[in-house]
């Protein structure tokens, strides 16, 4: 296994004034331009996708994550192909955002993999992964004296069970989350909605269960060992909707972020805010979100963004 990493020559832009913005998004079958014999159907070159569609897809994406997360310092992205892809956005304009760095959790066998893009250099990446399972990123830095750790996350779909692999990960996440210094911040599509509990994750203490692997509060004083912070169902959380996937007449919370007790400790980087964001672009008339299209070049996505914001108490810094 190998994580692609590229960083663009270039220094890195200064840190905002004490925060620190996380946007995580799955970006929907984010195929690159070249056949490697693995796309979905749709996605080949001889079914339209080729390069003029493919670079217009980029183009429009980053115009779309430039212009509404261009406040953001970091920008984690499921169902990404290839690192090359992540580099064209930096080149479509996220570049002129301050965005330099980029990176890719790719094993070699997932056809889809997690990337990120990056306003700052990382002072480390790393992949992790379970046999059967999608391999997770994880990016730090080093800001104001303390350590930001982001562990990007792609649950098993639900449309072919993969019950036994969300467990998997979420065992995997909870055990990485729990062994680092400095604040840990999962983001990402957990595939799992912690309202409706399965065995990967729930709410805590409504649904508390010792055999699940995680669990999700909507009170940071509630964090502790299994437990952690979802600024998503915080009832101060900023949500255009009531969810960030729509599927079958009801909204699902499959994306956001889950944050380590580091996170609400009153020292170094703390949450302070997050939210679900629906600009008109992404959305049908009747308010959900639309897909990409390959036979129309219509449509981005099938969900919805979400973002979190750390601010610095000063605390931790020599």
């Amino acid at each position: 296994m190998s994580l692609v990493l590229s960083l663009c020559i270039s220094c890195s832009p200064s840190s905002g004034e004490g925060f620190f913005q996380v946007t995580t998004y799955n970006a929907y079958l984010l195929f690159d331009d070249v056949d490697d014999g693995y796309e979905y159907d749709g996605f080949r070159r001889h079914d339209g996708y080729d390069g003029e569609a493919y670079q217009e897809r980029i183009r429009e994406l980053s115009i779309l994550l430039g212009r509404r997360f261009s406040s953001s310092d970091v920008i984690v992205l499921q169902e990404v192909e290839s690192v090359d892809v992540l580099a064209d956005l930096l080149s479509a304009g996220l570049s002129k955002k301050g965005f330099r760095y980029y990176g890719l959790a790719a094993d070699g066998e997932s056809v889809l993999s997690v990337g990120f893009v990056s306003k700052h250099e990382p002072s480390s990446v790393a992949m992790h992964s379970i046999p059967g399972c999608r391999p997770m990123l994880e990016v730090s830095f080093c800001s104001r004296g303390d350590t930001i750790r982001i562990f990007g996350v792609h649950f098993r779909s639900r449309l072919d069970g993969g019950a036994e692999e969300r467990y998997d990960m979420a065992c995997l996440l909870r055990m990485l989350m729990e062994d680092r210094s400095g604040v840990s911040i999962a983001a990402g599509d957990f595939n799992t909605d912690p309202r409706i509990p399965e065995q990967s994750m729930g709410i805590y203490p409504d649904d508390y269960d010792p055999e699940r692997a995680l669990h999700a509060a909507s009170d940071p004083s509630k964090m502790r060992s299994g437990v952690f912070y979802a600024p998503l169902l915080d009832e101060d959380a900023v949500l255009e909707e009531k969810g960030t996937y729509w599927h079958q007449g009801q909204w699902l919370m499959y994306d956001g972020f889950l944050v380590s007790q580091e996170g609400w400790d009153g020292w170094g980087w703390e949450c302070v805010s997050a939210g679900i964001s629906a600009p008109l672009e992404l959305l049908d008339l009747s308010g959900r979100p639309v897909a990409y299209d390959a036979s129309t070049g219509q449509g981005y996505s099938d969900h919805l963004p979400a973002t979190m914001r750390l601010r610095s108490t000063g605390a931790a810094i020599p």
